[in-house]
């Protein structure tokens, strides 16, 4: 099989960072946890127990660490893979993008290294 190289083909960088959160699949309307493998303000990546098709609306709440502020976002699935037995990487886009997604990593940063 050829190799071939990685394109990066998003528009605004990421910060990988690791912030516990919940969802609720809309369609069946499970409840899930998961945490955020990286953030933009466009998308973000978390990783789960449980693979999502694509397409499948998320409503999820990101719980910060620095002051266990509840922040609700809403987003679709655009891409699952398996990364080892039993977790999973899922590529969501956010539907009203409004993540401030630097205050979020130096937030978590900041009391990430307090404790």
């Amino acid at each position: 099989m050829q190799n071939v190289p990685f394109t990066e083909k998003r528009i605004f960088p990421r910060f990988t960072i690791t912030i516990p959160l919940t969802f609720l699949e809309q369609k069946s309307s499970r409840s899930f946890t998961a945490q955020t493998h990286d953030i933009s303000t466009r998308g973000l990546c978390i990783v789960a127990d449980q693979e999502f098709p694509s397409g499948s609306d998320l409503d999820m709440r990101i719980q910060m660490v620095d002051n266990n502020e509840k922040i609700s976002v809403k987003g679709k699935v655009i891409w699952s893979c398996m990364i080892n037995s039993g977790k999973y990487k899922i590529g969501i886009e956010l539907e009203e993008p409004k993540l401030k997604s630097i205050s979020l990593v130096l937030r978590t940063i900041m009391a990430q290294r307090k404790h």
